[in-house]
């Protein structure tokens, strides 16, 4: 089968999929590695002051507030968020309409349910696909969501790309790389990667960014903002003939590994984001690039009239904490640099 066959079930499988039941996933040294989200409330509260001030400036402040998130898990960012606009403004949190796509059924009444529990789960929706989020305008936002996309393996072999797939091992009782010729999808991809490679040189692509950008372009008619938040490179970097082995990596356990055969359903496949695909759907759709950088300076700017307020002040113990959050978020050694920002809009 193909590598993205392989992903989907080992991913999204409805029984045996690691991404089955998205609130039992447990973080730190037994569990999931750390994310933004996972850091504190922090990260939230700062997209929801970017937010406010981009209502009020690149939308003028008319019409009710949207935002739209897809690949929510268990809907911890989304509480953030709405918790932090209820601090900076709780007139403004009060209109907002926050709405998470959740497409699996069986997840989608779990994360209501939950919502339902929750206090700060006001004034989230859940709905089951893009066409139920559409709004006249809003924001769309995602965060770690592409790098679980099923991606295409490709190995150069003496002069030529094949695919990468799966297969049984030599004695029949585990799985294995196999190799075949490429087929028609991958090769206009190929042609456009060209030669000059090591034998040997193994890289991947995930084609299904293509339609889900085409899908998610059309999510506002008036005005709309997207805001993809991710690891991964520009194509030239992606694609150096000096990233050897590709950027496929697993996760379990808080261990990296780069067998995706170890342990099917109980680990996390990733791999970076080629975010030179993504502007270029995103173009053929009728958005336009209008900023990529890296989450420190995403987060610095976000976080700019809240520093102002407190200059002058010393800081109590939950100003403290937050402090302490937002320095891991964008820090150049550890969040700062690893995530990148690009915003989209119509």
């Amino acid at each position: 089968m193909s590598f993205v066959e392989f992903m989907e079930i080992s991913l999204y499988h409805d029984d045996y999929g690691y991404y089955t039941e998205p609130f039992s996933r447990v973080i730190g040294r037994p569990g999931d590695f750390y994310t933004s989200v996972s850091v504190g409330a922090t990260f939230g509260f700062l997209l929801a002051h970017a937010f406010r001030s981009a209502w009020q400036g690149e939308f003028g402040g008319a019409g009710r507030p949207v935002i739209v998130e897809q690949g929510a898990h268990d809907g911890r960012l989304a509480r953030d968020v709405m918790s932090g606009l209820r601090a900076i403004d709780p007139v403004f949190a009060g209109d907002v309409v926050y709405r998470i796509i959740e497409p699996r059924p069986a997840v989608r009444a779990a994360l209501e349910e939950r919502l339902a529990r929750d206090p700060e789960g006001r004034g989230i929706e859940v709905v089951g696909d893009v066409a139920a989020a559409k709004a006249s305008c809003g924001l769309f936002l995602c965060n770690e969501l592409l790098d679980a996309f099923p991606v295409h393996c490709l190995v150069y072999l003496e002069g030529e790309w094949h695919e990468r797939c799966v297969g049984l091992n030599g004695s029949g009782d585990g799985l294995a790389w196999v190799s075949r010729s490429l087929p028609e999808p991958l090769r206009p991809f190929a042609a456009e990667l060209g030669h000059g490679f090591c034998d040997g040189y193994h890289t991947e692509v995930a084609l299904s960014v293509d339609h889900w950008m085409a899908e998610n372009a059309t999510l506002f008619e008036e005005k709309g903002i997207w805001w993809i938040i991710d690891y991964g490179y520009e194509r030239v970097d992606y694609y150096a003939p000096s990233r050897r082995t590709g950027t496929l990596r697993c996760y379990q356990g808080h261990r990296a590994s780069e067998d995706p055969f170890a342990s099917p359903g109980r680990q996390d496949i990733t791999a970076h984001l080629d975010f030179t695909r993504l502007e270029e759907a995103a173009v053929r759709s009728g958005l336009k690039r209008s900023r990529f950088t890296d989450q420190h300076h995403f987060l610095i700017d976000a976080a700019r009239p809240w520093l102002l307020s407190l200059e002058g002040q010393v800081p109590d113990a939950a100003t403290a904490k937050r402090l302490r959050q937002f320095q891991t978020l964008t820090h150049p050694s550890l969040m700062g640099q690893q995530f990148k920002v690009m915003e989209l809009r119509i």
